[in-house]
């Protein structure tokens, strides 16, 4: 079969960059050709509670018209992303008051905000403990005990589901990334 080029095309992008101490910024995009959105919040860790929210649309249906609706994303401050978070997010950023798009990224940035439990917990694990061969269960056994809410969280994390990962997990295999870079300014 020969090779079609795809006739719709977005990309998204999630980013957590250090800020201070234990404050995290967490950004998210989308684009297509129509929407450049951005939006992004403020976290204080381990807590997930967000100090700052901001989100724009730098091209859109109506640009101007549906950056009207980025004053929603002000009343996220004060919440946590927690279980929950972002059906309270959607509402209050969505809907016919607010921008669909901006909803859709707070989902992507509420994941990753959580991601940061697992990159502070393995920053935090001595080199040498970092650097030997993964080991699924031990990995396992330690990422429940030490990641709140972690357990039964998903099919892997199932509690009933130990013995999955003892017989069919392989080894981690991390990818190899390029970090991108952002100047922050202090708050």
């Amino acid at each position: 079969m020969p090779s079609v080029s795809a006739i719709y095309h977005r990309t998204k992008e999630v980013n957590i960059y250090p800020i201070e101490g234990d404050r995290f910024l967490v950004e998210a995009f989308l684009q297509d050709e129509i929407h450049d959105v951005h939006a992004e919040v403020e976290i204080v860790h381990p807590t997930l509670e967000i100090v700052a929210a901001r989100s724009e649309v730098r091209n859109g249906p109506f640009t101007n018209v549906c950056n009207m609706t980025h004053p929603n994303v002000e009343k996220l401050i004060g919440m946590k992303v927690e279980p929950g978070f972002t059906g309270r997010a959607r509402q209050v950023v969505g809907g016919r008051g607010g921008c669909h798009r901006v909803s859709e990224l707070l989902v992507e940035i509420a994941q990753a905000a959580y991601q940061l439990h697992f990159v502070r917990l393995f920053h935090e694990t001595p080199p040498a403990e970092r650097q030997r061969d993964d080991v699924p269960t031990r990995r396992h056994r330690f990422v429940s005990e030490n990641v709140p809410g972690m357990k039964n969280t998903c099919f892997s994390y199932d509690e009933r589901n130990r013995d999955l990962v003892a017989d069919k997990a392989e080894p981690l295999r991390l990818r190899p990334q390029r970090m991108p870079t952002r100047d922050i300014r202090p708050a």
